[in-house]
């Protein structure tokens, strides 16, 4: 999940609830995993910095790293990394490393919007550095091969009938046996642990006696990795958008085996259904001044719900079908504000409801635009007989995390979630379908847990209020897994609070100086949810 690309293309993390869900457990679970070591031991490499080959801001370079940490005199991969220089070297306080979610974002792609981002004193005092994850960069590109036909993709953006979870599971299948079958090497080494050992070994290589991180959304689960398996070398850690890391790999231990997907177990549903129905009434609240689909909001909502789900919704006079209509929406939820979604929305309702004057082109275009971007892309390129397949969401989280096996199991998970937290729990649920049976030899390095603990300097945990992809539940279960680690809370909506004015100052002054906000320290929104501005759309 990630911010750069408004947090759904960075793959979209997918996430869900069946309706007997029990509470998602913050204490680690049982685990056969190593105990925490104090650093990575394998050959530290020599980074050549120099020009990037696209004119953006930086140097860029290339480092080699295991590609097995079991056997690091072994073969190597090429990480990509890019560094945006501290504007004041002389007073420099370190290296930055920063991730913007996914599993899948670009970190190199991240580096320079960081930098502006996250403060005075990071623009000035540190170096920022994006390092691509395993199967992301384009050095070590993830690519498993199927020679069997592409099935027929399914026309919804995620299963609504049992035909439809049917024609769903089959691609997800064929996404599977093709990295079961026939994966490039990296595909078998993609785990947030080896990350999270790649971070550790390009801190040594820089020269950094500690890590010093932002991670945003996924980022918050390699963030909280690298923290478990190096709690000795934690430096001044930001998780932004925070993902409960028990649940991503395992679940509590009423869960193990894991009965449910794991992007059930996180619950975004609940996220996105409070970050929906609060903004409705808050709609309903400001009124018509503010909000273009004011009044009744929440009334007309469910109308079109009801005309999408009987096949009757039309969007620029063409059927818009119950899937892309919720995928369309959520896609706006991951805004800071909501300005655009107000529009769309009631030009939507003015053309299904006696007004049968389409809705503008671009406000029809831009709801299908946003669907697309939510609904799960397998990434499939066929090379003549041979189809492609490098998709990085899925070899790291289904790498890293516990999961049933059929599609009963996602099919009867999303349904049951969707009664709890109406319209998202099928589109979060089915994202993560290719975890089904996939190969278990990915998991070889993979972090289980125990998570948390303390940490050589405490952590900074930022959660929305109402986040639609990663809901403050995450980010107060971290903060419960490294004790004296602080939880700022940003009372407002979207997905991580980046680029926020308060939540911009508490990251100055805790890269800075390490001080971290008062106990239950709270930032509000800069201008209201449905006025135009940063990030908004």
């Amino acid at each position: 999940m990630s911010r750069t690309q408004q947090g759904v293309g960075l793959a979209l993390g997918a996430l869900l609830l069946t309706g007997a869900l029990p509470p998602t457990s913050s204490a680690a679970p049982a685990s056969s995993a190593a105990p925490a070591a104090d650093q990575v031991t394998a050959p530290v490499p020599t980074i050549t910095w120099g020009p990037c080959e696209d004119p953006g801001p930086g140097v860029c370079g290339r480092a080699l790293a295991p590609l097995d940490y079991d056997n690091p005199g072994g073969p190597k991969i090429i990480l990509d990394l890019r560094k945006i220089p501290a504007s004041r070297s002389a007073a420099k306080l370190g290296t930055l490393f920063v991730n913007p979610g996914g599993p899948g974002g670009s970190s190199t792609g991240f580096a320079p919007f960081a930098a502006q981002l996250l403060g005075r004193t990071v623009a000035e005092r540190y170096d920022v550095v994006g390092v691509d994850p395993r199967g992301v960069g384009e050095s070590s590109l993830m690519v498993c091969k199927n020679t069997n036909p592409i099935p027929t993709f399914p026309l919804s953006a995620f299963p609504t009938t049992v035909a439809d979870s049917i024609a769903h599971f089959r691609i997800a299948e064929y996404i599977r046996s093709a990295c079961t079958r026939d994966p490039n090497a990296i595909t078998l080494h993609m785990s947030s642990a080896d990350t999270a050992r790649d971070m550790d070994l390009m801190r040594q290589a820089v020269g950094d006696a500690r890590l010093h991180y932002y991670g945003i959304s996924y980022g918050t689960q390699l963030g909280s990795t690298y923290a478990s398996m190096f709690p000795a070398r934690v430096g001044r850690m930001v998780v932004d958008g925070v993902l409960d890391p028990v649940a991503w790999s395992t679940g509590g231990p009423a869960n193990l085996p894991a009965t449910q997907p794991f992007s059930t177990r996180l619950r975004s549903a609940k996220g996105a259904y409070e970050a929906l129905t609060s903004g409705l009434r808050e709609c309903e609240r400001v009124g018509r001044a503010e909000c273009d689909f004011a009044p009744n909001a929440s009334a007309k909502w469910a109308k079109l719900v009801d005309l999408a789900r009987a096949g009757t919704l039309t969007a620029g006079g063409v059927e818009l079908p119950y899937s892309y209509l919720i995928s369309g929406v959520l896609g706006y939820l991951y805004g800071l504000n909501y300005s655009g979604l107000d529009s769309d929305l009631q030009a939507l309702w003015l053309e299904n409801t006696g007004a049968r004057v389409p809705m503008p082109q671009r406000s029809a275009a831009a709801l299908r635009t946003k669907a697309e971007e939510v609904s799960v892309a397998p990434y499939l390129t066929p090379v003549g007989r041979v189809v492609k397949i490098s998709n990085a969401f899925v070899g790291v989280a289904c790498s890293d995390s516990r999961n049933p096996t059929t599609r009963e199991d996602w099919w009867n998970a999303g349904r049951a979630q969707d009664k709890q937290y109406p319209w998202f729990g099928s589109l979060w649920t089915w994202a993560s379908a290719p975890c089904a049976n996939y190969p278990i030899k990915t998991k070889s390095d993979t972090w289980f847990g125990p998570y948390g603990g303390r940490t050589a300097h405490p952590l900074l945990i930022v959660g929305n209020t109402y986040d639609p992809a990663t809901p403050i539940h995450g980010a107060r279960a971290v903060a419960r897994l490294f004790p004296g680690s602080r939880l700022l809370t940003y009372d407002g909506w979207g997905h991580g609070a980046l680029g926020t004015s308060c939540v911009t100052r508490a990251f100055d002054r805790y890269y800075a100086t390490g001080a971290l906000p008062a106990p239950g320290a709270t930032c509000g929104m800069d201008a209201g949810l449905f006025a135009a501005g940063p990030r908004g759309s």
